[in-house]
């Protein structure tokens, strides 16, 4: 068998080609140049005017080799400390104190002490209001363990 070329001639079973009348067709610009983008090559280094009324006008011109003339710091500024709010210990044992008298903390606890068993939502409340008992207690530096006696 010899070798046959592959062409890009399509056959007679492809499909046809669809005509597309002239005044369909978008036509070229008449000028053939695009408009040019940025600028021209060199510019950078041909920093010379081309005559010398050119050079009078641009002699105050910034030269684009020439970098910034702004001073940067060297070394890291000093961080700010981020504002620590302060620590209001009044509010903290007014906070306290509601947490001791919370009548419903108070019942459900007594009923976990007999044994009852509590809903989620009321272990959840449980455990939220001890949690944040023992952190005001932390805050102010009381100590939750005054129940025992030293009898040493």
């Amino acid at each position: 068998m010899t070798r046959r070329k592959k062409t890009r001639k399509t056959g007679p079973l492809a499909p046809s080609k669809r005509v597309i009348p002239e005044w369909e067709k978008s036509k070229p610009d008449a000028s053939g140049a695009h408009a040019g983008k940025g600028r021209k090559p060199g510019s950078r280094f041909n920093v010379a005017p081309a005559s010398k009324a050119q050079a009078t006008a641009q002699a105050n011109v910034h030269d684009p080799r020439l970098g910034s003339k702004k001073p940067i710091t060297l070394m890291a500024a000093d961080a700010v400390a981020p504002v620590v709010p302060s620590f209001d210990r009044k509010a903290a044992m007014a906070e306290l104190a509601a947490i001791e008298n919370d009548e419903r903390l108070q019942d459900l606890l007594d009923r976990l002490d007999e044994g009852d068993e509590l809903s989620v939502a009321e272990s959840r409340y449980v455990d939220e209001r001890t949690t944040r008992f023992e952190q005001l207690a932390e805050l102010l530096g009381l100590d939750l363990n005054d129940d025992e006696d030293d009898d040493d």
